[in-house]
């Protein structure tokens, strides 16, 4: 997989891949059967957990689940969507944070897995 850049300008997002494909090969021991189950179960938990970051009743349980989807992303690669959870991670306490940078980040990797057959 490549690493690739998103459709916004923002620096922070040319600054990390969808999909890390160093961090995904280094998790599954360069198995490209492993990559395919490990990037499934990402979809449906990354789904689960961005539900649940949307739908939490107050920032502690918004935090512990932002929390789940930074350890997430990183443990498989998905370098953009944990850079946006944690960014979102630290402002927990600011009041309701605007999601749409992390909604942006988890649609094109979720795209991006998709295109490329995971």
């Amino acid at each position: 997989m490549d690493r690739i850049g998103g459709s916004r300008s923002e620096a922070s997002e040319k600054s990390a891949p969808l999909i890390d494909p160093v961090q995904l090969n280094r998790r599954t021991h360069n198995n490209a059967t492993l990559q395919v189950e490990v990037l499934a179960l990402f979809v449906t938990e990354v789904e689960r957990l961005m539900r649940q970051v949307e739908d939490a009743p107050d920032p502690q349980m918004r935090g512990e689940r932002l929390r789940g989807l930074t350890g997430l992303a990183r443990n498989v690669g998905a370098a953009r969507v944990a850079q946006e959870a944690r960014a979102l991670e630290v402002q927990i306490g600011d009041g309701v944070p605007d999601l749409a940078p992390l909604r942006t980040a988890v649609a094109d990797t979720l795209a991006f897995i998709r295109r490329s057959g995971a």
